[in-house]
């Protein structure tokens, strides 16, 4: 953009010359430009680094692995990569049979339990049985009970469901696995919920507050800027971070650190796949006379985005 400026003044200038309003290049001429790239550095871009900064930024979206709760091997695998996938929808199935095997065991194990139990409070009723003979039989009818639940839970759980709305990015679950319980099989992305990043440096976030407008383009949509607010900033990193192990601490590395500044953007109903990556900035309440500047920038961008 300062480039567009000088060239513009260095137009100008010839202009006045080939018109006649200067009969001549002088030698102020010759040298006003550098002048003029300066100062307008100094006075207009410079600020703008931290009034209406720009960086990169980055659609991304919440994952998590799928653990199922029991072992066994996998019957059917339902969902697909890259499908939308409702809360609850069926993602795989695990071999049934010897939960359901479980389940009517345990299930005839109450049965017994409640018709011992039974015959002994009958016998009760005759004083014919002590009382701690039959509440031992009470005891090993809930005993059955838990155990008729935990086998429902068991078979329930053969059926692995999706945990909310999204996709599954890659599915490499073949009928046949041995899977183990809590132990991840695939992951799954919530991408109903996605978070616009933008990456910002130290001297960068100096201003940057909640609720400032921020705008953002990406190379997926190009000639598109999308408006929206600063959600928040996440004003930390990894390597200033110390492993309290009881050990000494390591002195970390010194290096320029990079900040995240959530952004809620209006997408217009347009979808981003995660991982798209563009450009986009924040509108500070600091020099704001001069922020079209960067807003200008940001337009060019996207139009670039095209080639």
């Amino acid at each position: 953009m300062i480039l567009l400026l000088v060239g513009s003044y260095v137009g100008l200038l010839w202009l006045l010359v080939k018109i006649g309003v200067f009969p001549k290049w002088y030698g102020w001429m010759k040298i006003s430009p550098v002048a003029v790239g300066i100062v307008a550095f100094m006075a207009i871009f410079l600020p703008l680094n931290w009034n209406a900064p720009i960086g990169g930024t980055v659609v991304t979206v919440g994952s998590v692995g799928i653990k199922p709760a029991i072992s066994g091997p996998v019957t059917e695998v339902v969902a697909t990569s890259h499908t939308p996938i409702s809360k609850g929808d069926v993602l795989f199935e695990i071999d049934k049979t010897p939960y359901a095997a479980a389940l009517q065991q345990a299930q005839a194990q109450l049965a017994l339990a409640r018709d011992q139990l039974a015959r002994k409070e009958e016998l009760l009723t005759r004083n014919a049985v002590a009382e701690a003979e039959v509440e031992t039989l009470r005891a090993n009818v809930a005993v059955a009970e838990a155990a008729v639940t935990l086998a429902e839970v068991d078979l329930e759980n053969t059926t692995v469901r999706a945990p909310f709305d999204g996709i599954v990015p890659a599915m490499t679950l073949l009928p046949g696995n041995q899977v183990a319980p809590n132990v991840p099989v695939l992951a799954f992305l919530d991408i109903g919920r996605p978070v616009f990043n933008l990456v910002l440096s130290q001297n960068q976030i100096r201003h940057v507050k909640p609720g400032q407008k921020a705008e953002a383009v990406f190379r997926a949509f190009p000639g598109q800027t999308f408006q929206g607010t600063v959600s928040g900033l996440y004003l930390t990193s990894p390597e200033a971070e110390y492993d309290l192990d009881g050990a000494t601490p390591e002195v970390p590395e010194i290096m320029d650190t990079t900040y995240v500044v959530a952004l809620d953007l209006d997408t217009r109903g347009l979808s981003l796949p995660p991982g798209s990556s563009g450009q986009g900035l924040v509108l500070t309440d600091k020099g704001t006379k001069f922020q079209f500047v960067n807003q200008l920038t940001l337009r060019m961008t996207t139009w670039m985005n095209f080639f």
